[in-house]
């Protein structure tokens, strides 16, 4: 009998134990890193954890003018030129014109004839205003542009400092001739 007894509890010892090691699988298997995503999306624009924000200096009538896109991150927006009027209340690009609502300092909302909207962060600017950094905090898209006429290397290179800074990866981005 009571070597019956001490079988029963040894057979029970092990079910016990099973049951702990398929548990614990279970949980490694489920806690386990997912699998890289591969194609377009593997790397996003920018990284979402990183705070973004818009310059403070930001002055509307110096953002007035003709731009020409020095480089993108590429994202949803193919942007090349824009324009900018009425103290930063007008915009147009490509045959497209849109409303500027500035949100606060730096940060507007722009609603093109069609209806279509979307947001644009100044998220630097030197303090001429001749070269500036534009985003937004979804990493949809990411610019460098400098005036027309005004191209400086020290100046884009420290738009792309701060676009760094704010979560992008400007080492990755698209540069279009001068």
């Amino acid at each position: 009998m009571i070597l019956v007894m001490r079988n029963l509890c040894a057979m029970q010892a092990q079910t016990v134990c099973r049951l702990v090691v398929a548990c614990a699988l279970f949980l490694l298997v489920a806690c386990a890193q997912q699998p890289p995503i591969v194609g377009p999306q593997a790397i996003p624009l920018r990284n979402p954890t990183v705070p973004i924000g818009a310059i403070l200096r930001f002055d509307p009538v110096k953002f007035d003018g003709d731009w020409s896109v020095h480089s993108s991150a590429g994202g949803d927006w193919a942007l090349t030129t824009f324009a900018v009027a009425g103290r930063s209340t007008q915009w147009s690009e490509a045959g497209r014109a849109a409303t500027l609502t500035p949100r606060a300092t730096g940060i507007f909302r722009l609603t093109y004839d069609d209806g279509t909207q979307r947001d644009l962060w100044v998220i630097w600017t030197d303090p001429d205003h001749h070269t500036v950094a534009l985003g937004e905090p979804g990493g949809g898209y990411g610019f460098i542009a400098t005036k027309v006429g005004r191209f400086r290397g020290d100046q884009v290179s420290a738009a792309a400092q701060v676009l760094d800074f704010n979560g992008y990866r400007t080492q990755d981005w698209g540069v279009r001739a001068r």
